[in-house]
């Protein structure tokens, strides 16, 4: 016989079987479990941008020695919104602020293959948030090497 627990695993993995027709793998983990959700704390890069849908995306990202060492989000949007952000958030990780201008909505589109056309919106969005981020990086730097200042380490950073 078959417990409450068990039934539920059971029927997961026929929807799971079922979306797997319809989306990609990467879509459907993305969607599901996404990397590097929630906030960074004193972030070096930040930006919040609502998209024409209603969506929320905000993206954090940390530099370290010139490279994306930490990238995250939050998004209040549907399953392909936060798989668009998590894809986005992962794909800037190690990359160099320059490397990171490629990361667009074909790129994250890619990266998740089979999204559906009715939310290709959502990469587009998720591109958008990061490179307002990334920009905002770039301009910081830009600013402390006009100043001649050094950016502080966080401590136990």
């Amino acid at each position: 016989m078959h417990t409450d627990k068990a039934i539920e695993e059971i029927m997961m993995g026929m929807v799971r079987e079922k979306a797997m027709e319809i989306y990609s793998e990467a879509l459907i983990e993305h969607g599901t479990n996404p990397r590097n959700y929630g906030p960074i704390e004193n972030p070096d890069g930040y930006a919040k941008v609502t998209g024409p849908c209603g969506d929320t995306v905000e993206m954090f990202v940390r530099i370290q020695s010139g490279t994306v060492e930490k990238a995250t989000f939050n998004t209040d949007g549907c399953m392909f919104s936060i798989a668009a952000c998590s894809a986005a958030a992962e794909m800037a990780e190690g990359k160099t602020l320059a490397g990171c201008i490629g990361i667009n909505q074909s790129a994250i589109l890619q990266h998740l293959e089979k999204m559906p056309a009715d939310h290709a919106h959502c990469a587009h969005l998720a591109a958008m948030t990061l490179q307002r981020a990334r920009r905002e990086c770039a301009d910081s730097k830009k600013q402390d090497d006009r100043t001649g200042e050094t950016p502080q380490a966080e401590a136990g950073g």
